[in-house]
């Protein structure tokens, strides 16, 4: 058989595709659609749905399959349990911080070693890490790093910290990344207290490494620390980076990011799934059947965004 139209609903049935004959599974929300004209999930034609009941091997997949997802549900919704109390632990230890931050802003001559201190206790109170995983002053080539989080030995985390009122530019990035590079590390964080900024390090053999934003927050803008930014926060803490969820959501990060949804966009296989899709809605819409090329779609989507050149 076929996917389900909604998967979280318990199955009332099934139905036969007129075109391709594929078995789809009828749940309750899609009860008012019986006898109405719906679109075959894989062929993408127009067919009445009729209910039928399903076969005793059918109903035997659908009651497996059903058990699987309910066993998956329940592992999920505890890994989220525990993702959401990290979290709620993160921003709770960076709102207890947040009427020092608010000081040291206001501070007149404030100075790199108070923002690195309380960057510290951030990392003890808020992101869960222990003493012994946390060096401060490390000497390494021609100059020290502020912050290194070490887990088995190694250098993880190089964190470069400047006064609260410093810009974190591209020359600040550049010194934490040769550190980084020099020590193998994974990660680095630039902040100045208000302004945090995660970077993947990617290493290149006989170049420079490339170096991946993550995320960016400000703890000192309108809205305070907010959900979001606690979110943001969660995957410096210890657990996020044991557990894997830093990397994940690194890679979900740039898997979007805007070359690469342009590229997708653009790509032969998305053009010709978008014309088929517009040419067979427009038609069911009007009962009229239209030709339009690949090169028109293209055209079109240039036009629609702006964009001139591709």
């Amino acid at each position: 058989m076929s996917e389900y139209f909604d998967s979280e609903n318990h199955v009332i049935g099934a139905a036969t595709c007129d075109e391709c004959r594929t078995r789809i599974k009828i749940v309750e929300k899609n009860r008012p659609l019986i006898g109405k004209a719906v679109r075959c999930p894989k062929c993408r034609t127009l067919f009445t749905l009729i209910l039928d009941t399903p076969s005793n091997a059918e109903q035997n997949a659908i009651a497996a399959e059903e058990e699987r997802t309910r066993e998956t549900k329940q592992k999920r919704r505890t890994q989220d349990e525990i993702r959401s109390a990290h979290i709620e632990k993160a921003l709770a230890g960076f709102k207890s911080l947040h009427g020092r931050l608010q000081n040291l802003a206001q501070e007149a001559g404030n100075k790199e070693e108070q923002v690195r201190i309380w960057c510290v206790d951030a990392l003890r109170t808020a992101l869960g890490y222990n003493d012994d995983e946390i060096e401060t002053e490390r000497r390494v080539l021609n100059g020290r790093i502020d912050i290194a989080i070490k887990r088995d030995g190694k250098v993880l985390v190089v964190i470069e910290c400047k006064a609260i009122r410093s810009r974190l530019n591209s020359n600040v990035l550049a010194q934490a990344g040769t550190y980084a590079a020099t020590l193998s590390a994974s990660w680095i964080v630039l902040t100045n207290g208000d302004i945090w900024k995660l970077y993947r390090v990617i290493p290149r053999h006989g170049h420079e490494p490339v170096l991946e934003l993550v995320f960016d927050v400000s703890l000192l803008d309108e809205d305070g620390i907010s959900d979001r930014d606690a979110e943001n926060l969660y995957l410096l803490t210890s657990r996020a980076m044991s557990c894997g969820d830093t990397e994940k959501s690194y890679h979900r990060v740039v898997c979007k990011n805007s070359v690469r949804l342009r590229s997708a966009l653009f790509s032969d296989r998305v053009i010709k799934a978008m014309r088929l899709e517009l040419v067979q809605g427009y038609e069911s819409e009007s009962q009229t059947k239209v030709q339009i090329t690949d090169e028109e779609m293209l055209d079109a989507l240039r036009d629609e965004f702006d964009l001139t050149e591709l």
